[in-house]
């Protein structure tokens, strides 16, 4: 149902009771199951404290890169990126092409957010220059922006003053992160993982509550635009097949070198051959090797040359015959 907005979910008896709207009025519609898709949303302005007006020309990445490649518009000519993660980089060598002048790309972390190949692509082979350590304070002008200041940082990201400086510019465009929508989980009172911001889930993508299903970008940000797509077809498959019981979980412990992992428990009696696990590093590691431990045994180990906190990595490990009621699951790094 295209075109389509819900405006309130709420569970009735055994069932999902969905309240829908859209040109033709509104509906309601009832499942057992429900799959929730609701992608995530950017940081804004405010959350990244930058002061000042609130000016035209202050836009997130995607909004540009909505302005760009769907409305077929140009929406500024002279401007600053603010954020290195890959979506950050995309949209700066974007608005190269298209004509804009990038004044920089300003990082406060001592280190790009997005992987080392983009940085070069996308930056470096279009003169696009590369500040870190450096974060956008405050913007200026009162209908359209003018300016902004940026200032340096120390190492516990806040700006250090005296080293203030002002770029002229009628765009700014912040690529600062971005946070799972999950309202409608947590209005079902669906539990939260403060790692990932998204819900608790199991191997099938079922979150805690019986019949509520997630995937993509609402259950864990990815880098991976295919590891969207495979949680995605998890969850259907899932929530196809779901039937009402009583369900055995045992929770998967991660050491504290391992920024997120998903998913965060496993349904012993529902696996279905290799169990897919997600994960990020904490800080940047070299020669680091992932290891899966069942009941003190090892049962999976992978070695990476390089990890990432801005990459997300996945492992299949086969659990399946190995599990019982009482099985202890431990993922850490060496």
């Amino acid at each position: 149902m295209l075109q389509t907005s819900i405006l309130d979910i709420v569970r009735n008896d055994n069932a999902y009771q969905m309240n829908l709207c859209n040109r033709h009025g509104t509906v309601i519609v009832e499942s057992k199951s429900v799959v929730l898709a609701t992608g995530c949303r950017e940081k804004t302005a405010a959350q990244m404290n930058i002061h000042g007006t609130r000016p035209t020309g202050v836009m997130t990445a995607c909004t540009a890169q909505y302005y760009i490649n769907i409305m077929g518009q140009l929406p500024m000519q002279q401007c600053v990126v603010l954020g290195s993660d890959d979506i950050g980089l995309i949209v700066a060598r974007r608005l190269a092409i298209e004509g804009a002048k990038v004044l920089g790309v300003y990082e406060p972390a001592d280190k790009p957010a997005g992987q080392l190949k983009n940085v070069s692509e996308f930056l470096f082979d279009y003169d696009i220059p590369l500040f870190l350590s450096h974060t956008v304070t405050r913007t200026f002008g009162s209908q359209r922006l003018k300016a902004v200041e940026i200032s340096k940082v120390g190492k516990d990201k806040n700006p250090i003053k005296g080293t203030e400086k002002i770029e002229q510019c009628d765009g700014l465009i912040l690529s600062v992160g971005l946070i799972p929508e999950n309202e409608f989980a947590e209005k079902l009172g669906v539990p939260i993982c403060s790692k990932t911001e998204g819900p608790i889930c199991d191997q099938n993508n079922m979150t805690l509550v019986d019949g509520v299903f997630s995937c993509g970008s609402a259950m864990h940000v990815t880098n991976n635009v295919e590891y969207v797509s495979e949680s995605g077809e998890t969850a259907g498959r899932s929530a196809s097949r779901y039937m009402a019981r009583e369900h055995n979980i045992i929770e998967i412990s991660a050491s504290k070198d391992i920024l997120t992992l998903t998913p965060q428990c496993i349904d012993y009696e529902m696996l279905f051959g290799e169990t897919k696990i997600y994960f990020r590093s904490a800080t940047e590691r070299r020669d680091a090797t992932l290891k899966v431990i069942v009941d003190d045994r090892e049962v999976f180990s992978q070695r990476y040359e390089i990890l990432l906190p801005s990459v997300t990595k996945q492992i299949e490990v086969n659990l399946t015959g190995i599990l019982s009621a009482e099985s202890r699951i431990v993922v850490r790094l060496d």
